[in-house]
Parts: C-alpha cells; sequence; structure tokens
C-alpha cells in the first residue's frame, strides 16, 4: 500500500495517467498539512515559505522522491505521470502577485523539482479561479478544470 514503485507501476500496467500531488504541502485536512511533526523543532520554522531550513527539508525530500518517481514519467520514460502538483491551494494562503516572498517561494519549489530532472508539467491547485497562488507559466487546477497561465 505504501510502495510507491509498485503503485505508478500498476498505473502504467491499467494504462491510466497520473496527475502526482506529494505535497510537500498536503492539504489542511491532514494533520499539519502533511509536514512532518520534526519540523517543529525548529522555534523558527515558517512553512510554506522559503525560509532556508524549511527549503532544505524540502529539497531533502523531493531527492528522494524524484529518486523514486523519475522513471514513471510520461515524456521521457513512457510512465504514467503527466504532471506534478508543487503546491495546494496557495492562493488561501499566500499572494504571488502582491507578495514577492511567495513568488520566490514557489520559485524554488519549481527549482528543486527541476533540479532533479522533472520535465513534466508543474500545477497547482485552487477551488478559485485566481493567480494569486500561483506563478506565470504553471498549470492551476481549478476543480475539473486545468487553466494554463
Amino acid at each position: 500500500m505504501l510502495n510507491l514503485t509498485d503503485f505508478f507501476q500498476a498505473i502504467k500496467e491499467a494504462d491510466m495517467f497520473a496527475m502526482y500531488r506529494p505535497g510537500p504541502y498536503i492539504c489542511a485536512e491532514w494533520e499539519l498539512g502533511g509536514f512532518p511533526s520534526w519540523l517543529l523543532r525548529d522555534p523558527n520554522m515558517h512553512f510554506r515559505s522559503n525560509y532556508k531550513p524549511y527549503l532544505d527539508a524540502v529539497e531533502k525530500y523531493y531527492d528522494k522522491l524524484m529518486a523514486v518517481i523519475k522513471k514513471f514519467e510520461f515524456t521521457t520514460n513512457g510512465g504514467p505521470i503527466i504532471a506534478l502538483q508543487i503546491e495546494n491551494e496557495f492562493a488561501s494562503y499566500g499572494n504571488t502577485i502582491n507578495n514577492h516572498n511567495d513568488a520566490e517561494y514557489l520559485k524554488a519549489l519549481e527549482n528543486i523539482v527541476r533540479k532533479n530532472g522533472f520535465k513534466e508539467l508543474l500545477f497547482t491547485s485552487d477551488p478559485w479561479a485566481t493567480r494569486q497562488g500561483t506563478l506565470t507559466g504553471f498549470s492551476i487546477f481549478i476543480h475539473n478544470f486545468f487553466c494554463i497561465a
């Protein structure tokens, strides 16, 4: 149940596609948004920001994750992964239009993913049709629709 390789292999064998949503922020319905509680050992921790210790932890997570999922990319390896979500409902939290730090944070996430060689579509998810929670060049997944920005 917790084996990503088996999971994506099963999707591939079923001839289906995957829009993978690995976090780092998952959703408010999950405890601490899906962040590991050990991040709170840092009394200055600031989630979903360009705070260096936070981004260092995200980078370490993505380095390990990408080692597993890169072989399942669609365009480079014929795998089922066609897109990767790098933030979830950020418009309700951040504002990349009016806040330079929020834009830097999303750009840092993009750089981490791209540094690992991931080439598929990147997207953010928001229940509102808004540009304030994403960057130009990203796609926004709004309910059942994609908006290419």
